[in-house]
């Protein structure tokens, strides 16, 4: 049960993303602001975001099992916990690469969207 979890919240996950970076003002943000990794194809960006969200479906549902935490709630707040990791490393983007702060927070919120709404999914199958 939980394989399915994980599977639904791993699309769920990079719809979220996609709708989004797809809103105009936020993708005229990044389009502006960031510099796309040359020599690498859009399938194959995309295919990165579909695996990133794996991980934190597989993350999420990982220590939920662990710590034998069940549910919805608990999910959100596991995967809302979890957004500091991010913080971390965009803060230190923002810091040591000059990354733009509106487009540090647009990623930010990409992923606290992200993680909060797999740990619900992940949360209602374990």
């Amino acid at each position: 049960m939980i394989v399915i979890g994980i599977l639904i919240a791993t699309i769920a996950s990079f719809i979220a993303s996609a709708a989004l970076y797809a809103i105009p003002p936020v993708s005229r943000l990044v389009a502006r602001t960031s510099t796309p990794r040359p020599g690498i194809p859009f399938p194959v960006q995309m295919l990165s975001v579909i695996l990133r969200s794996l991980l934190a479906s597989l993350l999420i549902a990982g220590l939920m099992a662990t710590a034998d935490w069940h549910g919805a709630a608990v999910g959100a707040l596991l995967g809302l916990t979890l957004s500091a990791l991010p913080l971390i490393l965009l803060f230190g983007g923002v810091v040591h690469e000059n990354t733009a702060i509106p487009t540090a927070c647009v990623h930010l919120l990409d992923w606290i969207i992200k993680l909060t709404l797999i740990g619900i999914l992940v949360g209602l199958f374990v």
